[in-house]
């Protein structure tokens, strides 16, 4: 037996029906019945309207009380809560993963978790038609009935889990109405006779209420037959319509409910065999499209639209799931996805615990444990391939940021990516001059346990869904990661000596480094991890006082210090050798010496010069020249003239330079000092000459070859763009001599 919905309105609502109001957008109750190719047949003298969708909320005596939500408002307000439709398909790709996981994050030792997606073809007379795309996946546990899942809206069994990542009830239907107009979704829940249709298209929304159909079907063997007999009922007769426009295949096509049905028993049949999976879900997407562009018409533009898609996800859906392990089976198209992303791009991938409050403000009682204290897991890392990136688009020459420090945030225990911001140095509010934090730096916030609050198409962090402390709980997790991030770019930055220009260069140098076999996902590796303690400074800041570093086993690229740092590469330091005082030291001397200057300073204190006096060509106080000598042997008379004392001090001076002295302890006059000393400042403040190496030669070399390897980008560029148009050419030809050889036959 088939067990459906009954749709009939009660009697308080028959006057509905009567209004002479469309039934639908696009066809009016006096236009004929269209021809499906199967006879309807008239069970009822008058044909009533689908029920609305049911709320929850509103509970009646004989039962759920229809909602008087508008269904065609309803279905574009869905169509209008995606950026793009790749977001859209990332939605519905999260209830694929959420029911293929396990609650602990794995797979089940029997059963391993699958996704599949692929395309929706249709063969007819050796030919195939691409008329949509359809997500499959199994079930760890009993799937939702339908009729909870389509009816029920914004009511959800996943809300507040932080197992998953779907949580309102609403992301099945409005994905697949901003991809489709016309969507089925399948299910198998244990066994052959317990078997699910649902449908969700525009063409059944009115002014009533959403209308979102399901229904259960017992016998597989017999499926067409229950089928055909459930669709020919009149009150289902805007049901039949949508599986007849599913059967019309081609643009050029009649609808036809009986290819229709024949279509989705073999749905049917291949979600029973799915890997003997006992529960099974499906979702079929028919022509699809992408609503920015302009809609697919023909069969070519559908199977182009689709392509591009499956291209579309093979390359993104790696990098948007942080936790699935290779256990997992996941395919796109004909292609074996693995979720090695970051492991595979990351110089010195590391791993970072913080501690984050969600409601006390991080100064207050800094360092004290609190209630709603809960540890966050941060990885970091370089990105070799976006450090070599060329900083100008090849084709526009427009500056492009892809080197600045970048932040991903994921969530939940699939490690679905929630934000992603290309430029974070100012949220973080770290230095965003120059080329600071500018060596392709990569900020991953891990939030495993789901603590942070995301906005229902999972888009992006919105901290004002909090009920409390919002913003205290965003300003004290960017205040952590602040101090973390810095703390890692200044640790691998004084590994060659605080030069950016070294730590670029060495992170450059894996882009083509070989990966080894057997890597894990993030969810099983064993990382490079650092134990940090915070401090609080004195401008209301969280610095990183000290840490501990154990290295991993699965960080593949290290960033390893070269011995000596404190120059780049190129120059070349002079050694200065050891002054000869060091070597020849002499206890005795310096006794004199410090004897000497008491009684040097003893003498100068009682024979003052009056003001105006010349002055005595007597020594500066300090070290003797030579150890060992008496001091009255540096005592001359006030009658030598100028020209003595200039040689003696020349003397003094030049022995002095051979062995080091500061040259204002043996000047003849204090005058001759002060002349001397100015000398010497200005000789300081003199830049000290370098000995050309080839720096300069170097850089102008590095300069070269990155111009070359930009114009190498533009050059294959070009011909990529050349090669294009060569094949548009080529086509176009093809279609005039196409066009000539029909005109020629008319």
């Amino acid at each position: 037996m088939t067990d459906h919905i009954d749709l009939t309105l009660s009697s308080d609502e028959e006057s509905v029906a009567e209004d002479p109001q469309p039934q639908r957008r696009g066809r009016r109750r006096d236009d004929p019945q269209p021809d499906l190719g199967i006879d309807l047949v008239d069970d009822s003298t008058q044909v009533t309207l689908p029920i609305p969708t049911l709320s929850n909320n509103d509970v009646m005596d004989g039962g759920l009380k229809p909602s008087t939500t508008c269904g065609t408002g309803l279905w574009d307000m869905w169509t209008r809560n995606f950026k793009s439709p790749l977001m859209a398909l990332l939605d519905l790709i999260d209830n694929s993963v959420d029911a293929a996981l396990s609650k602990q994050g794995c797979c089940k030792s029997d059963i391993q978790g699958r996704v599949q997606i692929y395309r929706d073809v249709y063969k007819h007379e050796r030919q195939t038609y691409t008329t949509g795309l359809c997500i499959r996946n199994n079930s760890m546990e009993k799937i939702t009935p339908l009729e909870l899942a389509l009816n029920h809206l914004f009511c959800s069994d996943k809300l507040n889990s932080a197992e998953t990542i779907g949580e309102n009830g609403v992301g099945l239907k409005q994905a697949a109405a901003s991809l489709s107009d016309l969507t089925f979704v399948l299910v198998k829940n244990g066994s052959n006779e317990d078997l699910e249709l649902g449908i969700i298209a525009k063409a059944l929304q009115n002014e009533a209420g959403c209308f979102l159909p399901c229904f259960k079907f017992n016998d597989l063997k017999n499926l067409h037959e229950k089928m055909t007999k459930e669709f020919n009922q009149s009150q289902y007769a805007s049901v039949a319509e949508c599986v007849a426009e599913y059967g019309k295949a081609t643009s050029n096509g009649i609808p036809s409910l009986d290819k229709g049905i024949a279509r989705l028993c073999k749905h049917f049949e291949d979600i029973c065999k799915f890997h003997k999976n006992p529960y099974v879900f499906e979702v079929i997407l028919d022509k699809i499209h992408d609503r920015s562009s302009k809609q697919a018409i023909g069969e070519k533009d559908k199977k182009t639209t689709v392509a591009e898609i499956i291209k579309q996800l093979q390359h993104e859906v790696p990098m948007r799931y942080l936790h699935i392990d290779e256990k997992f089976k996941f395919s796109v198209g004909k292609k074996e996805l693995t979720f090695r992303y970051w492991q595979e791009r990351l110089v010195e991938l590391t791993e970072i615990e913080i501690p984050v409050r969600s409601k006390t403000p991080w100064h207050e009682n800094f360092g004290a444990n609190t209630p709603d204290q809960y540890w966050l897991r941060i990885f970091l890392g370089f990105d070799r391939f976006r450090i070599s990136e060329a900083d100008v688009e090849p084709e526009t020459g427009i500056k492009k940021a892809n080197k600045q420090c970048s932040l991903y945030i994921y969530s939940r225990k699939s490690g679905r990516l929630i934000l992603r911001e290309r430029d974070c140095r100012v949220r973080l509010r770290l230095n965003a001059g120059g080329t600071e934090f500018c060596q392709a730096l990569t900020v991953i916030i891990d939030d495993v346990d789901g603590h942070l609050p995301v906005n229902p198409t999972k888009q992006d962090v919105v901290f004002s869904n909090q009920s409390q402390g919002g913003e205290t709980h965003e300003d004290n997790l960017y205040a952590m990661v602040r101090a973390v991030v810095t703390f890692y770019y200044t640790h691998h930055k004084k590994k060659y000596g605080g030069k950016k220009s070294i730590l670029t260069s060495k992170i450059s140098q894996f882009v083509d480094s070989d990966l080894p076999d057997g890597m894990k996902s993030c969810a099983n590796c064993k990382l490079t991890t650092y134990k940090v303690f915070f401090n609080q400074t004195n401008t209301n800041l969280i610095r990183v006082d000290r840490s501990e570093e154990e290295p991993g086993v699965d960080t593949i690229f290290r960033l390893l210090p070269d011995d000596k740092t404190s120059e780049p590469p190129g120059r070349t330091t002079r050694k200065r050798k050891p002054s000869p005082t060091k070597k020849k030291s002499n206890p005795k001397a310096e006794t004199e010496c410090k004897d000497t200057n008491k009684k040097r300073s003893k003498k100068d204190g009682k024979h003052e010069n009056p003001a105006g006096a010349k002055s005595s060509s007597k020594r500066a106080v300090g070290m003797p020249k030579r150890y060992g000598y008496d001091s009255n042997d540096y005592d001359q008379s006030d009658s030598e003239d100028d020209s003595k004392s200039e040689d003696s001090s020349s003397k003094e001076r030049g022995y002095n330079d051979k062995l080091k002295r500061p040259l204002d302890l043996c000047l003849s006059s204090e005058d001759e000092s002060e002349k001397r000393y100015e000398k010497k400042s200005t000789k300081s403040k003199r830049t000290p000459k370098v000995s050309p190496g080839p720096k300069k030669g170097k850089d102008a070399h590095e300069a070269l070859e990155n111009r070359i390897d930009e114009l190498e980008i533009e050059n294959s560029t070009l011909k990529a763009r050349t090669e294009r148009l060569e094949e548009d050419l080529k086509a176009a030809k093809r279609h005039i001599r196409m066009l000539e050889r029909e005109m020629a036959v008319a």
